[in-house]
Protein backbone atom coordinates (compact mmCIF):
# COMPACT_ATOMS: atom_id res chain seq x y z
CA UNK A 1 0.00 0.00 0.00
CA UNK A 2 0.80 3.80 -0.88
CA UNK A 3 0.46 6.51 1.76
CA UNK A 4 -0.34 9.59 0.31
CA UNK A 5 1.13 12.39 2.25
CA UNK A 6 0.88 14.57 -0.20
CA UNK A 7 -2.43 16.54 1.37
CA UNK A 8 -3.35 19.48 -0.81
CA UNK A 9 -5.50 17.22 -2.87
CA UNK A 10 -7.51 16.15 0.04
CA UNK A 11 -7.29 19.52 1.88
CA UNK A 12 -8.56 20.99 -1.08
CA UNK A 13 -12.00 19.44 -0.98
CA UNK A 14 -12.98 20.98 1.86
CA UNK A 15 -13.94 24.84 2.63
CA UNK A 16 -12.09 27.07 4.13
CA UNK A 17 -14.18 27.53 7.22
CA UNK A 18 -13.70 24.27 7.52
CA UNK A 19 -10.19 24.05 7.29
CA UNK A 20 -10.03 26.76 9.91
CA UNK A 21 -12.20 25.40 12.27
CA UNK A 22 -9.55 22.93 13.13
CA UNK A 23 -5.82 22.81 14.38
CA UNK A 24 -3.29 22.21 11.99
CA UNK A 25 -2.08 19.15 13.38
CA UNK A 26 -5.62 17.36 13.68
CA UNK A 27 -6.46 18.25 9.90
CA UNK A 28 -3.08 16.65 9.43
CA UNK A 29 -4.29 13.09 11.13
CA UNK A 30 -7.66 13.88 9.65
CA UNK A 31 -6.54 13.59 6.55
CA UNK A 32 -3.88 10.54 5.65
CA UNK A 33 -5.20 8.26 3.10
CA UNK A 34 -3.74 4.90 1.91
CA UNK A 35 -4.12 4.88 -1.37
CA UNK A 36 -3.94 1.20 -3.22
CA UNK A 37 -2.34 2.80 -6.21
CA UNK A 38 -0.80 5.83 -8.05
CA UNK A 39 0.39 6.90 -11.24
CA UNK A 40 2.46 10.15 -12.00
CA UNK A 41 1.15 11.58 -15.53
CA UNK A 42 4.14 12.49 -16.96
CA UNK A 43 6.26 12.26 -20.19
CA UNK A 44 8.45 10.01 -19.08
CA UNK A 45 5.67 8.34 -17.16
CA UNK A 46 3.42 7.21 -20.84
CA UNK A 47 6.78 6.67 -22.53
CA UNK A 48 7.46 3.87 -20.08
CA UNK A 49 4.18 2.91 -20.03
CA UNK A 50 4.68 1.70 -23.36
CA UNK A 51 1.09 2.49 -25.02
CA UNK A 52 1.37 4.13 -28.47
CA UNK A 53 -0.27 7.45 -28.51
CA UNK A 54 -3.04 7.73 -31.21
CA UNK A 55 -4.70 10.95 -32.73
CA UNK A 56 -8.45 10.88 -32.93
CA UNK A 57 -11.19 13.18 -32.77
CA UNK A 58 -13.05 13.90 -29.88
CA UNK A 59 -16.25 15.32 -31.01
CA UNK A 60 -17.87 18.43 -29.47
CA UNK A 61 -15.15 18.66 -26.98
CA UNK A 62 -16.29 20.35 -23.12
CA UNK A 63 -13.16 22.67 -22.86
CA UNK A 64 -13.06 23.67 -26.93
CA UNK A 65 -16.54 23.62 -27.79
CA UNK A 66 -15.39 22.28 -30.86
CA UNK A 67 -14.65 18.86 -32.67
CA UNK A 68 -11.01 18.45 -31.28
CA UNK A 69 -8.33 16.02 -32.79
CA UNK A 70 -6.01 15.05 -29.87
CA UNK A 71 -2.88 12.67 -29.53
CA UNK A 72 -3.70 10.95 -26.88
CA UNK A 73 -2.69 7.45 -24.51
CA UNK A 74 -5.28 4.92 -24.21
CA UNK A 75 -6.61 5.08 -19.93
CA UNK A 76 -7.06 1.70 -19.67
CA UNK A 77 -3.16 0.74 -21.09
CA UNK A 78 -1.65 3.42 -19.19
CA UNK A 79 -3.28 1.96 -15.63
CA UNK A 80 -2.61 -1.37 -16.05
CA UNK A 81 1.03 -0.72 -17.34
CA UNK A 82 1.61 1.38 -13.81
CA UNK A 83 -0.60 -0.36 -11.70
CA UNK A 84 -0.49 -4.01 -12.64
CA UNK A 85 -3.31 -5.04 -10.59
CA UNK A 86 -5.97 -2.26 -11.42
CA UNK A 87 -8.38 -5.16 -12.67
CA UNK A 88 -8.43 -6.87 -9.42
CA UNK A 89 -8.62 -3.36 -7.39
CA UNK A 90 -11.50 -2.34 -9.59
CA UNK A 91 -13.58 -5.76 -8.34
CA UNK A 92 -12.92 -5.06 -5.10
CA UNK A 93 -14.45 -2.04 -5.33
CA UNK A 94 -11.82 0.57 -5.29
CA UNK A 95 -12.30 4.00 -6.34
CA UNK A 96 -10.19 6.33 -8.92
CA UNK A 97 -9.01 9.76 -8.05
CA UNK A 98 -7.98 12.10 -10.89
CA UNK A 99 -5.20 14.45 -9.29
CA UNK A 100 -5.10 17.95 -10.79
CA UNK A 101 -2.70 21.01 -10.82
CA UNK A 102 -5.49 22.93 -9.62
CA UNK A 103 -6.66 21.28 -6.98
CA UNK A 104 -9.84 19.55 -8.95
CA UNK A 105 -9.76 15.90 -8.31
CA UNK A 106 -13.03 13.88 -9.37
CA UNK A 107 -13.67 10.41 -8.26
CA UNK A 108 -15.47 7.69 -9.46
CA UNK A 109 -15.35 3.89 -8.96
CA UNK A 110 -13.11 2.56 -10.81
CA UNK A 111 -15.28 -0.38 -12.24
CA UNK A 112 -17.44 2.85 -13.91
CA UNK A 113 -13.94 3.99 -15.83
CA UNK A 114 -12.08 1.02 -16.52
CA UNK A 115 -13.55 -0.11 -20.10
CA UNK A 116 -15.52 3.03 -20.93
CA UNK A 117 -12.64 4.77 -23.72
CA UNK A 118 -10.61 6.94 -21.53
CA UNK A 119 -7.93 8.67 -22.63
CA UNK A 120 -5.07 10.99 -21.71
CA UNK A 121 -5.02 13.75 -24.30
CA UNK A 122 -1.35 15.37 -24.05
CA UNK A 123 -1.79 17.75 -27.13
CA UNK A 124 -4.01 19.19 -29.81
CA UNK A 125 -2.98 17.26 -32.70
CA UNK A 126 -3.85 20.35 -34.53
CA UNK A 127 -1.58 22.73 -33.11
CA UNK A 128 1.26 24.61 -34.71
CA UNK A 129 4.68 23.06 -34.31
CA UNK A 130 5.87 23.63 -30.61
CA UNK A 131 2.14 24.70 -29.38
CA UNK A 132 0.88 21.83 -27.19
CA UNK A 133 -2.93 23.54 -26.80
CA UNK A 134 -4.18 26.47 -27.67
CA UNK A 135 -5.56 29.24 -25.70
CA UNK A 136 -9.25 28.04 -24.18
CA UNK A 137 -12.18 29.94 -23.11
CA UNK A 138 -12.86 28.88 -19.66
CA UNK A 139 -15.85 30.57 -17.54
CA UNK A 140 -13.77 34.19 -16.52
CA UNK A 141 -10.67 33.21 -17.62
CA UNK A 142 -8.12 31.97 -20.85
CA UNK A 143 -6.48 29.00 -19.83
CA UNK A 144 -2.90 28.46 -21.41
CA UNK A 145 -1.24 25.40 -22.44
CA UNK A 146 0.51 24.58 -19.38
CA UNK A 147 -2.70 25.08 -17.35
CA UNK A 148 -4.24 22.42 -19.97
CA UNK A 149 -1.49 19.83 -19.78
CA UNK A 150 -2.73 16.30 -19.92
CA UNK A 151 -6.40 16.57 -20.11
CA UNK A 152 -8.64 13.13 -19.80
CA UNK A 153 -11.16 12.78 -22.68
CA UNK A 154 -13.49 10.01 -23.62
CA UNK A 155 -14.45 8.12 -26.88
CA UNK A 156 -18.11 7.93 -25.81
CA UNK A 157 -18.58 10.36 -23.40
CA UNK A 158 -18.81 13.50 -22.22
CA UNK A 159 -19.16 15.47 -19.62
CA UNK A 160 -21.36 15.39 -17.15
CA UNK A 161 -21.79 11.50 -17.95
CA UNK A 162 -17.83 11.32 -17.39
CA UNK A 163 -15.52 13.48 -15.82
CA UNK A 164 -13.02 15.23 -18.09
CA UNK A 165 -10.25 16.88 -16.12
CA UNK A 166 -7.29 19.19 -17.49
CA UNK A 167 -3.97 19.72 -15.85
CA UNK A 168 -4.27 15.92 -14.70
CA UNK A 169 -0.86 15.47 -12.15
CA UNK A 170 -1.83 12.29 -10.51
CA UNK A 171 -3.76 9.22 -10.62
CA UNK A 172 -4.45 7.45 -7.69
CA UNK A 173 -6.34 4.46 -6.92
CA UNK A 174 -8.16 4.04 -3.41
CA UNK A 175 -10.07 1.73 -1.29
CA UNK A 176 -13.73 1.38 -1.54
CA UNK A 177 -14.05 2.93 1.65
CA UNK A 178 -12.32 6.43 1.59
CA UNK A 179 -14.18 9.26 1.85
CA UNK A 180 -12.94 12.31 0.67
CA UNK A 181 -15.47 14.65 0.17
CA UNK A 182 -18.99 15.22 2.06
Amino acid sequence: MLRVTHLLPFLALLSAPALAAQPRAQQIAVFKVSALGRANVTPTALMAAQVTPETLTIPADYLYKRDLRVQAYDLDAFLKARIPDVEQLAASGAQIMFWCRDGYAPTAKLSDVLGQGGLIAVADADAPAGVQWPDAPYKNTVLKAPEIGNYVVWRRAQFPARPQPWGLDTIYILPASAVLKK
